[in-house]
């Protein structure tokens, strides 16, 4: 006996039952693509590039993020500031529903770090920190008829890259003969 209800697998990787829902036809982008449109990819990834800039002034000389033996008033602020932002960054990548705080969280370390950490990274870093912080606070998800629209254009494309790429096919064998 088969049973006709419908699939309760709704997490991201989730395909789409044309049965239960006839509209959610078409395959759902997969991998790399997939994880970049679901979550605050590029807001996080200017963060972590913000803190590894606020860091790595305190940080060896080598950037390998070996800590310098020497620590105080002047060299804990910018590690602990940089630490923090990269962990909101990670959250935020891989916890998008828990994006807000660590957003707001960053977007202030970012702030403080212009007295604490040597400018703020030579003010790039908190330009990109409030930068960073701010998109992953803006960010909001896509909704399942987006990444359907997205997933048939994706499919789209790619069926027109192997029409043409079957298309040139016969011609390159046929000049070779």
């Amino acid at each position: 006996m088969t049973d006709k209800t419908p699939s309760t697998d709704t997490g991201l990787d989730a395909m789409p039952d044309p049965d239960v829902n006839p509209s959610a036809s078409g395959p759902m982008p997969r991998g790399f693509k997939r994880f970049r449109r679901t979550r605050p990819f590029w807001g996080s990834l200017i963060l972590l590039w913000s803190s590894w800039l606020i860091g790595s002034s305190m940080l060896s000389k080598q950037l390998d993020f070996t800590i310098f033996a020497a620590f105080g008033n002047q060299t804990l602020p910018p590690v602990l500031i940089s630490f923090t932002m990269a962990s909101a960054a990670l959250i935020a990548m891989f916890m998008p529903s828990q994006r807000t705080f660590p957003g707001i969280v960053s977007v202030a370390l970012a702030i403080a770090a212009l007295p604490l950490a040597n400018l703020g990274g030579l003010i790039i870093g908190t330009v990109a920190g409030v930068t960073g912080g701010a998109l992953i606070v803006a960010w909001t998800p896509y909704t399942e008829e987006q990444l359907t629209k997205m997933a048939e254009k994706d499919a789209r494309k790619r069926a027109r890259k192997q029409a043409r790429k079957q298309s040139r096919r016969p011609a390159q064998s046929g000049a070779t003969a």
